[in-house]
């Protein structure tokens, strides 16, 4: 993940996947590395992304979703502000 301010995170991490009817639903955690370049200062190079995402099945092979994710650093620097991201997303399998 690469922003226009030259901040990246490099990370891999564990997704499960639950489905309830047309429901999708997809928890995930990540630890990764985090380097601020111009961006914001997060307050440490280790990093803990969570996110939990909700889609519903829309036609064959396509979904309709909202995301959330926070980027914490669990309070290993001196300072801690995190980052959250919400995203629209619509998926295609192909």
């Amino acid at each position: 993940m690469f922003t226009a301010d030259g901040a990246g995170y490099l990370y891999i991490g564990v997704q499960g996947q639950y489905k309830i009817g047309n429901l999708n639903i997809t928890p995930s955690f990540t630890p990764g590395f985090y380097h601020k370049g111009d961006g914001k200062d997060l307050g440490h190079m280790l990093e803990f992304k969570s996110e939990v995402q909700l889609s519903f099945d829309i036609f064959k092979n396509s979904e309709l979703g909202f995301s959330y994710n926070h980027l914490s650093n669990a309070s290993l620097g001196k300072k801690n502000p995190g980052a959250n991201r919400y995203m629209f997303d619509f998926l295609k399998n192909f």
